[in-house]
């Protein structure tokens, strides 16, 4: 099968926060809607639905993830998750605390639970959006979620597979992107760009576009055993973080332009980062 056809069996895309048409011929695997407020993930016509406060009012979007199978979707102990047999998505937010290493080992354990019941082992891509986030918080919320993995049959590709960025409030909310079969590759550049190459595609975070361009390259990638390689043009989807408004970067004339493009105001890690870029290549 080529890179094309595996790629396409999963894909993210923005869209408005007002409702769109559904594409018939895919089903919807999750949707994280980035607004002016936080909301606990729900069921949604069929898919999970996790809101997060991290954009201005007005001006939200809705980043949506696809499948090209039919998917079935649930509840398990406040995690709502959809899966198509060989994706899984899964949700969860954790209200506003002071014990972050509890609340997140609990939340994880559950949503780590669900997925090795499912069959799904290997969770190779996850987002975690942190109120006031600080080194400590992190820390605190990091041990919580390790100690959850230690205990579930379930792996990881770490930190090299997670963005972490501060929301605006409503506590922690988190998702991931767990596989059932598929060999995730970790991916890492010198200048510290980050990815796991999966089915043909490559799920990165970088500093910089020119960072994540090495990355993505077929020279670093074969040096991690990998037979392919990418260029900016083939960039799906990017979500741009960004410290202040004044670092958010104009359109880039090597991402290819139908390139869906998304851009966050957010606290980053380190403190001292102005942007950070991650999204799908392939």
């Amino acid at each position: 099968m080529t890179r094309q056809l595996r790629a396409r069996a999963l894909f993210s895309a923005f869209e408005p926060l007002t409702a769109v048409p559904d594409d018939p011929a895919r089903s919807r695997l999750g949707v994280v809607r980035f607004a002016g407020t936080s909301f606990n993930p729900v069921l949604e016509a069929g898919h999970p639905e996790l809101t997060v406060h991290l954009a201005e009012p007005g001006l939200g979007f809705a980043e949506v993830w696809t499948s090209a199978h039919s998917v079935e979707s649930g509840e398990h102990k406040a995690i709502t998750y959809a899966h198509d047999g060989e994706y899984l998505f899964c949700a969860g937010r954790i209200p506003p605390c002071d014990e972050h290493t509890y609340a997140g080992r609990l939340a994880f354990r559950a949503a780590l639970e669900l997925a090795g019941k499912l069959g799904y082992h290997h969770v190779f891509r996850m987002w975690n959006y942190l109120q006031d986030l600080n080194p400590r918080i992190y820390r605190e919320f990091l041990l919580g979620q390790a100690e959850a993995f230690a205990r579930r049959p379930v792996t990881w590709s770490g930190l090299t597979a997670a963005t972490v960025v501060g929301s605006r409030g409503g506590g922690i909310a988190f998702h991931f992107l767990a596989c059932r079969t598929g060999e995730p590759v970790t991916i890492i550049s010198p200048s510290g760009a980050r990815g796991v190459y999966l089915n043909g595609r490559l799920y990165f975070s970088a500093p910089s576009l020119d960072d994540a361009e090495d990355l993505m390259s077929a020279v670093n990638l074969a040096n991690w055993g990998v037979d392919d390689g990418f260029g900016l043009h083939d960039i799906t989807s990017l979500k741009i973080y960004a410290q202040h408004p004044g670092d958010l970067l104009l359109p880039d004339a090597r991402l290819a332009l139908g390139t869906s493009v998304a851009h966050l105001q957010a606290t980053l890690l380190p403190e001292d980062r102005a942007v950070e870029f991650e999204g799908v290549a392939g």
